[in-house]
């Protein structure tokens, strides 16, 4: 089946954005968030007002194996009144839910996986909403300072 004109295809940004701060992310411990120093400055603005996102994780175990478990991406939504932010993650407020980046058990320590979730829906309540993304590791080994998120806006819209 041919894809015809004006059917409804999936359009990506040009950019894959990277919103972790390059090089320079903290360790994770199992059971642990990431930190909000691992934001990049100012988060990420959806200036596309895309609906859904695609994002892609590198990352690495500095020994053993995982051993149970995934990587959840989680997002907490800023200036939702006015300047106004969603409360910074706890253990008590875990922010928006958008997925897991499947991991497997058994995978090894000093190999970099890039692992990629999506497309998921983003919550927004405003035009070019402005996110900060934060990891929850499952995976029962502490992933290695270093890791990298990537973002991709992606809406839906009519084939030329």
């Amino acid at each position: 089946m041919a894809i015809g004109t004006n059917d409804a295809i999936n359009k990506f940004a040009a950019a894959l954005d990277t919103v972790s701060v390059s090089g320079g992310t903290a360790s994770v411990a199992s059971g642990a968030y990431s930190v909000a120093g691992d934001v990049v400055s100012g988060g990420w603005t959806n200036d596309e007002n895309a609906i859904r996102a695609a994002f892609v994780l590198k990352f690495q175990y500095p020994s053993g194996t995982i051993t149970t478990g995934g990587i959840q991406l989680l997002a907490r939504l800023k200036a939702v009144d006015s300047t106004n932010d969603e409360p910074a993650l706890t253990a008590n407020w875990t922010g928006h839910y958008l997925g897991s980046f499947r991991t497997g058990t058994g995978m090894s320590a000093t190999t970099n996986y890039y692992v990629e979730l999506g497309p998921v829906a983003l919550d927004a309540i405003n035009a070019s909403q402005n996110y900060e993304f934060y990891l929850l590791n499952n995976c029962g080994v502490t992933m290695t300072a270093g890791w990298t998120l990537k973002v991709r806006a992606i809406t839906p819209g009519p084939s030329a």
